[in-house]
């Protein structure tokens, strides 16, 4: 009877080393619940990450210079980045057969963050995504979309990212308009805001706004600076700047400057 309970004993701790070893292993995979917001992947330059989708990949935007090279194959996404990668990370868009798409931003693994070998996308949207300003879309024109048109609010914002940041040459029924770009429409001492383009549509105008970070001090951005009458919705690359650069290497990070998007109500 004791040497059975020695057996036992044995075995329980073998187990334990077992699962404890196990662990580590099993850390290298991260699941996240996709709440339809800018996801982080963290990886190593010069190392695979691999990124699991619910469904088929069909394509997806990177922006021209992008210091990131990816390989797809049915639902996996494998990422590589280059040591050029900025303190930042890069953004991509990734797009599946069944219409979802996802924003990831790719960023440096340090300390705060280890390195991801493998994330498994877990999303409960349905398979088709509808924009929610129907009010914006005329009755005669109710179809489905894979995902939002560009006459709605959403829609518009995100094909002036892609055209912003991603190279896209053209948003269909719009008209880009570079005639006053550079002109200042805010400089407080603080920030200091110019015009990149503007897209203008029947219904709708979208302003693509470059703004940068006067201050010797972290500085994080308020939407309201930046409403318009007419005002729909407000969104940046990023909503916190860093302090004017001191370094060569904080120039080239770049990180006191941003785009910031702004869709109105057309001043037709």
């Amino acid at each position: 009877m004791r040497t059975l309970k020695r057996n036992i004993s044995l075995i329980t701790k073998v187990l334990a080393l077992i699962v404890a070893a196990s662990l580590p292993l099993q850390s290298l995979a991260r699941d996240v619940d996709y709440n339809d917001q800018e996801l982080e992947v963290y990886v190593n330059p010069g190392e695979p990450t691999q990124i699991q989708f619910p469904d088929r990949i069909s394509g997806g935007f990177k922006k021209k210079t992008s210091v990131i090279t990816i390989d797809k194959k049915d639902t996996d996404l494998v990422v590589f980045a280059q040591d050029a990668l900025p303190e930042s990370g890069e953004v991509i868009i990734v797009r599946l057969e069944d219409g979802r798409s996802y924003s990831l931003r790719i960023r440096k693994a340090g300390p705060a963050a280890a390195r991801d070998d493998i994330v498994r996308i877990e999303d409960s949207r349905p398979a088709v995504s509808y924009g929610k300003e129907e009010d914006e879309t005329p009755a005669y024109r109710n179809r489905n979309f894979p995902y939002a048109p560009t006459n709605v609010v959403s829609g518009l914002m995100r094909e002036m990212i892609l055209a912003a940041e991603f190279g896209k040459s053209s948003i269909s029924g719009y008209r880009a308009s570079d005639r006053y770009a550079g002109q200042i429409v805010l400089d407080d001492g603080t920030l200091r805001a110019t015009v990149d383009k503007i897209f203008l549509g029947p219904n709708l105008w979208g302003y693509v706004l470059d703004v940068e970070n006067l201050l010797d001090q972290t500085q994080k951005l308020n939407p309201a600076t930046f409403r318009m009458d007419g005002t729909r919705a407000i969104s940046a690359r990023n909503w916190e700047l860093a302090p004017q650069p001191k370094t060569v290497e904080q120039k080239v990070a770049n990180q006191h400057r941003t785009k910031l998007y702004v869709v109105t109500r057309s001043k037709q």
